[in-house]
């Protein structure tokens, strides 16, 4: 146990000095070029350069579905303006990195690999929630406001305008679809209008916006236009309907087992352990230290 404390009290002291030492970066070639240089040319700062040994073997051996996951949450945490500038391999190499160091700081703190296994935990799934609970808010403010959005354009629509032109009016709303949509412009410069939206929908990995963007194209290939928008729009507005409803009948049923977990099968030996910790040793100054020192980096993280 001495020595385990030993080691890796070694392994965040090298963590430290490699994280706080000016280095000269190599010139990266291959997929890790394009890793490391985001598209539109913002440079990393030094503390997110020195994740990027970690950005390779990442890349390597996470499952591809963990990535793809990440991604899709990433894309709708940029709707939001939160986490910009992050990719998926990015994010999971940081989630890599606080494990580490959560798992450290707690050998340091507690010396017991119970709790630093937990701190490692916490630091490993502490980004993602934070991502995952900004990503979740706005895809569902996103599927609320679009019924809302597809109705206008096919308002737009009854007035004799053209699809293409109707999107672009209506993209002006200031509303979080909307928003979306002066981004699809943006990136359709020189293209197709409704291929650019599928593509992003495909980015988006939301099952709704798929779904509209292939309906609009079919749309756009027939001859009545305003009726099949008309249509759609009814349709969309239906469907958050009854997915409204039916989240509104799972509440009761989702909290039946938190519920009986809680107050029946939870073991009071489990409640007398972490009351045990806490009073051994979040109350000695070094344990309160650390254990105060950690969120706060997560959270410096989380809003850089």
């Amino acid at each position: 146990m001495t020595a385990l404390i030993y080691l890796t009290g070694i392994a965040v002291f090298a963590l430290v000095i490699y994280l706080t030492l000016e280095l000269a970066p190599a010139a990266p070639t291959g997929r890790l070029s394009e890793i490391l240089t985001p598209a539109d040319g913002v440079i990393l700062t030094r503390w997110r350069e020195s994740l990027s040994p970690l950005d390779k073997p990442v890349s390597r051996w996470t499952p591809a579905g963990f990535l793809r996951k990440t991604r899709a949450d990433l894309y709708w945490a940029h709707i939001g303006d939160r986490w910009n500038d992050w990719n998926e391999v990015q994010f999971t190499s940081l989630r890599v990195a606080l494990a580490v160091a959560g798992f450290g700081l707690g050998m340091v703190a507690t010396a017991e690999p119970v709790f630093a296994l937990l701190g490692g935990l916490v630091g490993f799934q502490y980004p993602a929630m934070s991502m995952g609970g900004v990503a979740r808010r706005y895809r569902r403010l996103f599927i609320a406001q679009l019924p809302e959005f597809v109705q206008l354009v096919s308002a737009q629509m009854s007035a004799n305008v053209s699809m293409e032109e109707a999107l672009r009016r209506t993209a002006q709303a200031q509303s979080l679809v909307g928003k979306w949509m002066r981004w699809v412009l943006q990136m359709a410069q020189g293209r197709d209008l409704i291929e650019q939206m599928q593509r992003e929908a495909q980015e988006s990995h939301l099952p709704e916006l798929i779904g509209m963007s292939v309906q609009l194209e079919f749309i756009r290939r027939g001859t009545a236009q305003q009726e099949l928008m008309g249509q759609l729009a009814t349709s969309i507005a239906a469907d958050y309907i009854g997915s409204a409803e039916q989240r509104a009948e799972k509440v009761g049923s989702e909290l039946v087992i938190p519920m009986v977990v809680f107050y029946f099968l939870v073991p009071r030996t489990l409640v007398r352990g972490i009351i045990r910790f806490v009073c051994m040793y979040v109350t000695k100054p070094k344990g309160l230290f650390w254990v105060m020192l950690l969120p706060h980096c997560i959270y410096k993280v989380s809003v850089s």
